[in-house]
């Protein structure tokens, strides 16, 4: 057990096929079962995601285990991290899929997040992917910038999901004029209130989501993207402007970098804390099997979901660090305006 223990340290327990596992673990798994719990209701992005990794991901898994999708939606990830942090078993047996913002949210909301982001198993990432912005086609809004003179109304979930934070971030800072709508149970609803004209947009949703769940709103020109939050354009969307290009100096520009850093590990896998290393190690080593795999490519494609810059667990666990670093200031300056009442 003890030189298990170092290969999982040195992150050599396990390669693709599970040779290579040690003994004592090789087979934990063989007979069991892993639930994966997925932050949202079924039919979403982080849904999709899980849906497809599964199919894959118990091949590489030691044993083969049988692997069952729970999805626990529920402030924006919270709920699922918070029950991974203080409830789920801590022995492997109990994987999750949430959303990026946990990466940021105990930082914000330390009075909603229970947990602490940098103890969490990370597993891993299956991609990046920026959020976009966007109004209902028949809003009279035909840019960011339009923003500046006329209210807009957009919808999310609550403050700690990009939808709301992000929000009221540009009106807080740059003086875009939001109206902000909260108290939705997931993005899906906030779709669902756009198009009953609840609300006019929502200043963030991912990508991909809107890709794999709505193609036709992009096909019949329903939305119009204003705004995209990545750290750089997405190929399909030249045109549209960068949501850190609105900052225009130092301090600006350190609170966008703080927020939207989560979003390079946009798709996160994690264990809860203290599982046993070699454990963590192999899982860690099925996920990258799986994310390099031509199989699961494949079922990406035809989901047409995206699979860029995945990460690794320890890429994910060192980004997490990077983020828990970040100066207290920004945090605080942010924390202020995520808090206010408005």
């Amino acid at each position: 057990m003890r030189l298990c223990r170092m290969m999982a340290a040195a992150g050599l327990t396990l390669v693709a096929g599970g040779q290579g596992v040690c003994a004592a673990e090789s087979d934990y798994y063989k007979g069991k079962q892993i639930r994966l719990i997925v932050s949202t209701d079924a039919g979403g992005a982080y849904d999709t995601y899980a849906r497809l990794i599964v199919q894959v991901l118990k091949d590489y898994i030691p044993g083969n285990p049988a692997i069952i999708i729970q999805n626990m939606p529920g402030a924006s990830g919270l709920k699922t991290a918070n029950y991974m942090y203080a409830s789920a078993p801590r022995d492997g047996s109990v994987i999750a899929s949430t959303h990026a913002s946990i990466l940021t949210t105990q930082l914000t909301s330390p009075g909603a997040a229970t947990f602490e982001s940098t103890r969490f198993s990370w597993i891993g990432s299956i991609t990046t992917d920026p959020f976009v912005g966007y109004v209902w086609h028949t809003v009279p809004i035909r840019s960011l910038d339009d923003a500046r003179t006329r209210e807009v109304i957009m919808g999310g979930v609550s403050v700690g999901s990009s939808s709301i934070d992000y929000a009221i971030l540009a009106r807080d800072m740059f003086g875009l004029k939001f109206k902000i709508v909260t108290g939705y149970k997931a993005s899906n609803d906030v779709k669902l209130a756009m198009e009953r004209g609840e609300v006019q947009g929502t200043f963030a949703n991912g990508w991909s989501s809107i890709k794999t769940a709505e193609p036709e709103w992009l096909r019949d020109e329903k939305i119009r993207i204003i705004v995209q939050h990545g750290f750089h354009k997405l190929p399909e969307l030249p045109d549209v402007p960068l949501f850190i290009d609105l900052a225009q100096n130092e301090p600006d520009r350190q609170a966008l970098v703080f927020m939207l850093a989560r979003q390079e590990a946009a798709k996160p896998y994690f264990a809860p804390p203290d599982i046993p290393p070699e454990r963590l190690a192999i899982l860690r080593r099925a996920f990258d099997a799986t994310v390099r795999d031509p199989r699961f490519a494949a079922l990406a494609s035809k989901a047409s979901v995206a699979l860029e810059g995945p990460m690794s667990g320890e890429e994910v666990a060192a980004l997490v660090a990077k983020v828990a670093q970040t100066p207290s200031e920004v945090i605080q300056r942010v924390t202020r305006m995520l808090s206010e009442k408005k």
